[in-house]
């Protein structure tokens, strides 16, 4: 402790303070590294957020203690991977991102006492779009999404009326949209607006590009019996694809489904007459019977006179007649046969099947597995499963084609490696590469920089460098070599007896140099003593 005290004094005030401040120096270096390398690593939370969207999820996180940190456009937020997903929680809670939109939230804090009936209608259509926005951008594709609805009003004693509109704007993550990721989207806004129709909807991504138009007419009528004709084609292939992987295995089959369908719409009717088969309609028969009796006498007047007596009948002639007409009515026999052929018939269908063949695996390592074609009974069962499950016609024109080939395809994947415990992903690697940086500069101050410096201030003087303690070595006062050493009495190695000539030494010694020696003896005589004695030690 002595040693180190004496050291300390001899050092001087200047050199201290330079030992303290480079040691707290590296002291705060080593600090900021390990506190930089114990640090939890931050992980993405939201991006592509909208100024007041990131000043929301902002001032949420403050006001729920979470360590976030902002982009430098501040369109990102970044917290501690450990705090992503009860963040977002958090946040969700809260209806937080809304990505700009607003929903049916807009009639919570609204006076329903002061708003007019336009205001009422111009905040229901907004409400709309914002809650058709948000359905579309929760979508794993969709990125962001924006919705313009166009609503005729309705006038008193009005009939016909405008149908509504849709115009929507896409943000894409990556790629482009599928043909029925659209009429998803479509359809999901048609039937969310009343009298909303698919097809007058429009769809827009961020480029500017169209990907569904709103159709008119005859346009309309042709997409949508090409949809009808895919719809169709797509779930008979799906369906034979099944059985005839059924048999020869998954990925063993290909098959690909081409109809003609026949969208015109007709109705036909029919009379028949068969003038084989009558029947009675109807039947008037009339009958009629007369009875005539003539008598020969002549008219008294006993007969005019009332009450008069009527003579006795005389002899006369009595005719009688009988009259029948009949008349039937027949009906030929008449069918009426009324069909309407409604749109969609199948009028040709093609079917074309590719099966895999049988592969052998490999007896030895770096040999190909072999491939050999399947029996033709086989092929004629999956000919027929096929052909009776897509309805082949002959008489239409209808054909099948079932061919046995070998596919172009990777080696069979014998399923995927076990993760190691020495697996490390893109985050790890980087993480790792940070530390290891870090821990190169740490060791590079420790042992170029601070050890250096520690050591020069607190080192004593070496043997073969005597250092003053005003700085100067020992050889400016002509002290360090074995020379000088005879140079004062004693000096010189041998006995203590031996007298030194001083004569000698004042002719071979620079006057100057000796005068310089002298003034240092004078001026510094604590410090001279420390020189002696340490020049006593090396000679012990």
């Amino acid at each position: 402790m002595e040693r180190f005290l004496s050291i300390l004094k001899s050092a001087g005030p200047a050199k201290l303070v330079a030992a303290f401040a480079v040691t707290a120096l590296v002291a705060a270096a080593l600090f900021a590294i390990m506190f930089r390398v114990g640090a939890e690593e931050r992980s993405l939370l939201y991006s592509d957020l909208s100024a007041k969207d990131a000043a929301a999820v902002s001032e949420s996180l403050t006001a729920a203690n979470v360590d976030f940190q902002l982009s430098t456009d501040g369109s990102s937020i970044f917290v501690p991977r450990s705090k992503v997903a009860e963040a977002r929680m958090r946040l969700a809670a809260d209806g937080l991102p809304g990505q700009g939109s607003i929903g049916y939230e807009i009639f919570d804090k609204q006076d329903a006492l002061g708003a007019t009936s336009f205001v009422q209608n111009v905040n229901k259509l907004r409400a709309l779009e914002g809650e058709l926005a948000r359905s579309i951008d929760s979508l794993d594709t969709v990125n962001a999404a924006r919705v313009h609805l166009v609503i005729p009003e309705k006038a008193l004693f009005q009939t016909n009326t405008e149908s509504p509109t849709a115009s929507i704007v896409v943000g894409l993550e990556r790629g482009s949209l599928s043909e029925k990721q659209i009429n998803a989207i479509r359809s999901l806004v048609a039937a969310a607006v009343q009298g909303l129709s698919p097809d007058k909807v429009t769809i827009l991504d961020e480029r500017g590009e169209l990907l569904a138009g709103a159709s008119i007419g005859a346009d309309a009528s042709s997409a949508a019996m090409d949809d009808r004709t895919s719809q169709y084609e797509e779930r008979l292939r799906r369906r034979l694809q099944e059985i005839v992987e059924g048999i020869v295995g998954p990925g063993g089959a290909r098959v690909q489904v081409s109809a003609d369908l026949d969208f015109s719409q007709v109705t036909k009717t029919e009379e028949n007459f068969n003038p084989d088969q009558v029947a009675p309609r109807s039947t008037r028969t009339i009958e009629e019977v007369a009875a005539d009796k003539a008598n020969d006498q002549g008219v008294t007047q006993a007969q005019n006179v009332p009450d008069g007596q009527t003579p006795g009948a005389a002899g006369g002639q009595e005719s009688n007649s009988n009259r029948t007409d009949e008349t039937v009515n027949y009906e030929i026999s008449k069918s009426t046969r009324t069909e309407v052929i409604t749109p969609g018939k199948v009028m040709r269908l093609s079917v074309a099947v590719a099966v895999d063949g049988v592969s052998t695996p490999a007896t030895k390592a770096g040999e190909a597995p072999k491939w050999a074609a399947r029996p033709e009974a086989e092929m004629k069962q999956i000919a027929a499963l096929v052909t009776s499950a897509a309805g082949i016609n002959e008489e239409r024109g209808d054909k099948i084609e079932v061919v046995n080939v070998r596919f172009a395809k990777a080696a069979a994947d014998v399923g995927s490696k076990a993760p190691s415990a020495f697996a490390f992903d893109k985050n790890d690697i980087m993480r790792g590469a940070e530390i290891l940086a870090m821990t190169l500069v740490a060791a590079a101050l420790l042992f170029f920089v601070a050890r250096p410096l520690v050591k020069g201030v607190f080192e004593g003087p070496s043997a073969g460098s005597a250092v003053t303690p005003m700085g100067l070595p020992g050889q400016a006062m002509g002290m360090a070599g074995a020379g000088s050493v005879a140079a004062l009495p004693g000096g010189e190695a041998g006995t203590g007896d031996e007298r030194v000539d001083i004569a000698r030494i004042q002719g071979s010694v620079n006057a100057n140099a000796m005068k310089q020696v002298s003034q240092m003896v004078t001026e510094n005589p604590e410090q001279t003593v420390s020189v002696i004695r340490a020049w006593l030690q090396e000679r012990r």
